[in-house]
Order: C-alpha cells, then sequence, then structure tokens
C-alpha cells in the first residue's frame, strides 16, 4: 500500500486564491487573506493528523467498506452493519442506515456530524453516477448491481476518493468560516462574507477533490490486497484511514505559506 509522492498536485486553483476570491477581508490586505488562507489550513490538516481514531469517522467509512464487500464473509475483528442490499433499498434508506450506525459508534458528536454527511453524500454520487449511465428499464441499476461495481480497486478505489473529498470540503468550509468570523469586525460584513463563500462553494469543492485525488491510487491496492475473501477487520480499516488522511494532511500542508 505504498505511495511514492512526486511533486504537487495540479490545482485548478490555489487555496490563497481561492480566499482571495471569496473577499473574505477586503480590508485587510493580501496578507490578511494570506493567513485567513493558511489558518484554515492549519487547522484541518492538523485535525487530519488523528482523526482516523475517531470511532464515528471509522463507522462512516466501514459503512461504505460494507457496501462494496457485501457480498463476502464477515471476517475476525469486524464490527460492520448488515447492509441488506438484496431487499433493493434506496439511496435514502441505505444514507439513514449509514447514519443510524454512525450515530451509535460516535465518539465525537462533530466528527460522526461530519463524516455521517460525507459518507451519504458519497452514496447519492455514487448511485446517480451509476444510474445515469444504464437504460431506463435495466436491473443493473438495483442497489446490489449499484454497489458491486464497488467489489473490486478501480470501483472502491472512486467511492473512497469522493468520501476523502466531502470530508474534506466541509472541514474547509467549517474553519475557513470560523477563522473569517473571527477576524471580521461587522456583522455586516460576515453577512457579506458568508454570501461570497456560498457563491464559491463549487472552488472550495473542486479544490478539496483535487486535494483528495492523492487517496485513490493506493486505496485501490488496499481494496485488492484487503477485500478478497472477507471484509476488512476494524483495525485495517483504521490503519487505512490513518495512512488516507495522513496524505491529505501532507498535501495541505504544501500550501501552507507558499
Amino acid at each position: 500500500m505504498g505511495h511514492e509522492r512526486v511533486g504537487s498536485l495540479p490545482r485548478t486553483k490555489r487555496w490563497r486564491e481561492i480566499v482571495n476570491a471569496i473577499g473574505a477581508i477586503p480590508a485587510g490586505g493580501p496578507s490578511a487573506v494570506a493567513e485567513l488562507a493558511d489558518s484554515t489550513l492549519r487547522n484541518v490538516s492538523t485535525r487530519f493528523r488523528q482523526i482516523h481514531r475517531d470511532r464515528g469517522v471509522q463507522a462512516a467509512f466501514g459503512y461504505l467498506v460494507s457496501l462494496a464487500t457485501s457480498h463476502l464473509p464477515q471476517g475476525a475483528g469486524v464490527a460492520s452493519p448488515d447492509t441488506t442490499l438484496d431487499e433493493n433499498p434506496s439511496p435514502a434508506r441505505i444514507a439513514k442506515n449509514l447514519k443510524d450506525w454512525v450515530g451509535s459508534h460516535a465518539s465525537s458528536r462533530e466528527y460522526a456530524e461530519l463524516a455521517s454527511r460525507a459518507a451519504s453524500d458519497t452514496i447519492v454520487e455514487w448511485t446517480r453516477s451509476q444510474s445515469r449511465q444504464q437504460l431506463l428499464f435495466d436491473d443493473s441499476t438495483l442497489a446490489r448491481s449499484v454497489w458491486d461495481r464497488t467489489a473490486n480497486g478501480r470501483g472502491f478505489c472512486e467511492v473512497a476518493r469522493a468520501f476523502f473529498a466531502h470530508f474534506t470540503e466541509r472541514y474547509l468550509r467549517y474553519f475557513l468560516e470560523r477563522e473569517a468570523s473571527a477576524q471580521i469586525p461587522s456583522l455586516e460584513a460576515r453577512q457579506r462574507f458568508n454570501q461570497n463563500l456560498h457563491a464559491h462553494v463549487t472552488e472550495i469543492s473542486q479544490h478539496a477533490f483535487e486535494t483528495s485525488k492523492i487517496t485513490q491510487s493506493f486505496a485501490a491496492g488496499w481494496f485488492n490486497n484487503h477485500a478478497r475473501l472477507s471484509r476488512p477487520s476494524d483495525s485495517e480499516i483504521e490503519d487505512f484511514l490513518a495512512k488516507a488522511f495522513g496524505k491529505i494532511h501532507e498535501e495541505l500542508q504544501r500550501e501552507t505559506g507558499v
């Protein structure tokens, strides 16, 4: 599951450019924008150093793993839910089961909520993308068929990347709003910032998606190595999360102070 890092990942826009475009602190000048951008990245990357230990985050990602491996027997040291794909649940029902599963394992409400939302977004996004590829009356849109397409390294790495992209996007927005609110002096300016932030959500989402690319190649290798005969154990999932969030931490650090 090793991954050799060569250079920086390409970006449609650098993080500082996005923050500058939002115009969070127009009176502060370039130095204020740079500090806001860097402090946001530092906060997110610091959290990502330890977040793999959170049980709610593990449960959210573990649920996605269980969807991809529902055809396999449950191995030792696994506490995964029964996803009942043979009952053809809707994406909304799968997302509801996910939320309940994460809620029953949460050790931090903040982390659990972010992870649950990121995984729910991934479930809906994956289902839609697969359904659009099929004819209207093709039975391959059934839940079992949709999630069977993640039962290999190629499919799973796309789902994993989507989860980390959604999770990173939500944390970037959370800390950017928090840091800006601490620096913006007036209520009117805060309201203007919130409007601008909403207008630039697509750019933040794109940045998070590009940042998460670092997880894609080794996610495929991990799945092929750990999910061939049985579902990965909880400890294997935690180890994968540690490496994935560690890679994203490194990517975010590369943009700090540059």
